[in-house]
């Protein structure tokens, strides 16, 4: 395998990392590689992809307006535009900023699905803000369909652990169709390496009818699909606690008595002690 091919593979961890994790792995990398120039030719395509795929948010240069880096924004190699502002902007992906905002000259059919996206858009914000914590939002016109994107992430790393939630739905406004997925990554690392990963799909048909009624549906099926999926993660720990993990232990050991483990230790050498007389 030549030198080109194995720095590519190790940049393509970053795809893998856990949420919140892509220095620590991008560090891990720059030490196994020990050549930045080289590295930099490989990892910079890479965390574009990274990037666009954890949804990461970032704020419109000169303004307070918070816009996600996607691929359903994404207007050129590094540029990307927020339909709030009306701006497109450079993205740098290896220092994750933004810079050179201009006015956007929004497509026709963006143009003309603009007020369902700006209704759908408050109507989601509105369900964002009320139930994640540093939750962001982004809605975009994209290839015949209003795409939102939804992120919560959750980082904790003096406690060993880190979280990330994120949804697309896709709602087409000529056939009414939506889509929508939810991935949940959860990475807890104390004394191990335990990592949660999730995910699950939904799909409805929203008829047609006003505007605002319309997003207000639409974002009324969000919720309720989100709330089940989060419903259902619950059930399935409980499930596991209650009945499953029990299923895989014996009420009591062999002898028929149970454990005391504070004296455990003794068990242990007296087990040796044991085997030495044999």
């Amino acid at each position: 395998m030549s030198s080109d091919s194995k720095i590519a593979k190790a940049a393509s961890l970053l795809l893998h990392s856990p949420p919140g994790e892509v220095d620590d792995v991008f560090n891990d990398i720059r030490g196994i590689v020990n050549d930045d120039e080289a590295l930099q030719e490989h990892i910079e395509p890479v965390l574009a992809e990274s990037n666009m795929q954890q949804f990461l948010a970032t704020t419109v240069p000169d303004t307070d307006s918070c816009v996600l880096i996607t691929p359903y924004n994404r207007v050129g190699d590094t540029q990307f535009s927020d339909p709030n502002t009306r701006t497109v902007f450079t993205f740098d992906h290896l220092h994750r900023t933004a810079r050179d905002a201009t006015p956007w000259d929004v497509p026709s059919d963006a143009q003309l699905h603009e007020p369902l996206r700006q209704a759908l858009y408050d109507e989601l914000l509105l369900y964002v803000r009320a139930h994640y914590a540093d939750g962001s939002l982004g809605v975009f016109w994209h290839e015949g369909a209003l795409v939102s994107c939804i992120v919560s992430n959750r980082f904790s790393p003096s406690n060993f652990w880190n979280g990330s939630w994120r949804s697309v739905w896709s709602f087409d406004p000529q056939s009414g169709q939506l889509n929508g997925s939810t991935k949940v990554r959860v990475h807890y690392f104390e004394d191990g390496n335990v990592q949660l990963d999730t995910q699950t799909d939904f799909a409805a048909d929203v008829e047609d009818m006003d505007e605002k009624v319309r997003a207000k549906k639409v974002a009324k099926l969000i919720r309720g699909f989100e709330a089940e999926f989060q419903q259902s993660i619950g059930d399935g720990y409980r499930q596991l606690a209650e009945k499953t993990f029990k299923g895989l232990r014996r009420s009591l050991p062999v002898t028929r008595s149970r454990m005391d483990w504070d004296k455990v230790a003794n068990y242990t050498i007296g087990g040796e002690l044991a085997n030495a007389d044999a």
